[in-house]
């Protein structure tokens, strides 16, 4: 028989039995659609996270006093967390290391927070104005720590989401203009951060208040740097390590007075995270895999009994085992490459209808896996029927009720 043959003969075979063919398609159909969709969403998820650690903090490079290898040793000044490492002429200097583009030192310390009787301990950063856009912190409310406040040290204060409500009865009292306790110091509060994560109970405070009125300190707990170039910024900790290195007289790197670190470090672990997850997903999708290839088969197994006697018939008028095989592989590549259709059709009306709500990325490999996906079936779970509907003796399959 010609190929052209072996087609119509497959095509007519299906269309006469529209309900078993519709069931060897929605098994495809439903694996296809569900696993690579939810691949499609996890591409995004994923891409995602990894763009918004990217578009963050991707350029930002951290600089604290003590060495990387050990436990550090701070000195102890008014029960301010400072030493004596990073002052003016330490940012000074990094400020003229090539390729830096913005910097910014900041002060912590740990006090107690007090607004009537609400009470509780947290964590106090003293920051320059520029530290809201080297952090990108988002704005709620007015506004943050401007030149003003810096030049003049005034004794303002911006605070977070979570203790803003804790303090202030949940929201229902607005804190702007309101004057908080640090310890023995008085604060008005001029802006609150949008944030819910529990973590953030911190206070944002002009770095000069801390250093010209309160203790007269002059260094800093550590300093931001934020380079040119997110892409290189591993280079550019390397650099920036070594001419500190320069700065400090240190001869060995284990010995260097200070740290250094970059958000790079922590993608590298988020990115890792992602991948674990990935694997775990194309574990479910391969498991999900093997299930619907044994449903395709078992709707064929089905299909060649119930054709037995159409099989015998065959075999008598001079249909050669050749004849048979093709038929029934016919069958089930168009019943592959016609489900496979529907689901790229059915994916992309999905993924658009739910634009609103998320961003699917439907690749390029996830339609590349289901096309391999189809030709499996085909090849390994369409054979064994079609290799059982070959080796049928015509009088059996005559004589079969």
């Amino acid at each position: 028989m010609a190929l052209t043959e072996y087609f119509t003969s497959a095509i007519t075979a299906l269309l006469s039995n529209k309900l078993r063919s519709a069931l060897s398609m929605l098994g495809i159909i439903i694996w296809v659609f569900s696993i690579i969709t939810m691949l499609a969403i996890w591409e995004w998820t994923s891409s995602s996270i990894v763009d918004r650690f990217n578009s963050m903090w991707a350029n930002l490079i951290t600089v604290s006093p003590g060495r990387s290898n050990s436990t550090r040793v701070w000195s102890v000044q008014w029960g301010w967390s400072t030493s004596n490492l990073i002052d003016d002429s330490f940012v000074e200097f990094i400020r003229n290391i090539p390729w830096v583009k913005r910097v910014s030192p900041t002060v912590n310390a740990s006090k107690q927070f007090i607004y009537w009787t609400y009470n509780t301990n947290s964590s106090i950063v003293w920051v320059e104005s520029l530290y809201k856009d080297i952090k990108w912190i988002t704005i709620s409310n007015w506004r943050f720590i401007n030149d003003d406040d810096i030049r003049w040290s005034k004794k303002v204060a911006v605070i977070w989401y979570t203790i803003s409500t804790d303090a202030f009865w949940s929201g229902t009292v607005d804190p702007i203009g309101k004057e908080i306790k640090l310890e023995n110091w008085i604060y008005t509060v001029i802006w609150t951060l949008q944030d819910n994560s529990q973590a953030n109970r911190r206070v944002f405070l002009p770095i000069t208040t801390v250093m010209n009125k309160i203790i007269g300190t002059h260094y800093y707990s550590s300093v931001d740097i934020e380079v040119d170039d997110s892409t290189k910024t591993d280079l550019y900790q390397a650099y920036i390590n070594t001419e500190l290195l320069k700065y400090t007289k240190t001869a060995n790197a284990d010995d260097a007075p200070f740290s250094i670190s970059s958000m790079s470090e922590i993608l590298s672990s988020v990115t890792a995270i992602t991948w674990t997850f990935t694997l775990f997903l194309a574990w479910i999708a391969t498991i999900s895999l093997l299930v619907w290839w044994i449903w395709v088969m078992n709707i064929m197994l089905v299909s060649v009994t119930e054709r037995t006697r159409e099989i015998g018939i065959r075999k008598a008028i001079w249909a050669t085992r050749t004849d048979i095989l093709m038929q029934f592989l016919i069958e089930a590549l168009i019943i592959s490459v016609v489900a496979w259709w529907i689901w790229i059709a059915l994916s992309f009306v999905i993924v658009n209808a739910i634009k609103g709500i998320l961003t699917a990325v439907i690749t390029t490999n996830s339609i590349i896996l289901a096309f391999w996906s189809v030709v499996m079936i085909w090849i390994i779970f369409g054979i064994l029927p079609a290799r059982k509907a070959a080796n049928l003796k015509p009088i059996d399959a005559l004589r079969f009720e």
